[in-house]
């Protein structure tokens, strides 16, 4: 049973590990350059308050931030004089860094199984008798 639980929480620790992480280019760049890129987006607002999008879009003049909430898709108004700076998804970054973590957290997790297998080895090995002959 305490084998079983161990090996039940190193797998969510693992899984939760494995969480994409994204990482934002350290330029701003402007409000027109962020919808052509049409990737995800920080904005930074004038009371420092941060806001992440999927995207930011312009429809009949007024800007948009693309968020997703409860499975719909939601515009949020943004007015440009609020917009401290913009920051877009550094992929490249992203994926390494997503890729560093997934490699630390299977090192981790085998590191962890193999310490869990050896108490547990150990332990039942304390039980056996050895007979002289």
């Amino acid at each position: 049973m305490h084998f079983k639980s161990k090996s039940i929480c190193a797998f969510l620790i693992f899984t939760f590990l494995l969480q994409s992480c994204t990482v934002y280019q350290k330029t701003p760049v402007s409000i027109s350059e962020a919808i052509t890129t049409n990737n995800k987006v920080v904005i930074t607002k004038t009371d420092f308050t941060k806001h992440k999008f999927r995207r930011i879009e312009q429809i009949e003049g007024q800007y948009y931030g693309v968020i997703k909430s409860n499975g719909n898709r939601v515009n949020v108004p943004l007015i440009e004089s609020d917009i401290k700076s913009i920051r877009i998804l550094d992929e490249k970054k992203s994926k390494w860094k997503t890729a560093g973590v997934i490699v630390a957290a299977s090192i981790a997790t085998l590191l962890i199984a193999s310490a869990i297998i050896s108490t547990s080895i150990d332990n039942s090995m304390k039980h056996i008798d050895i007979l002289p002959y």
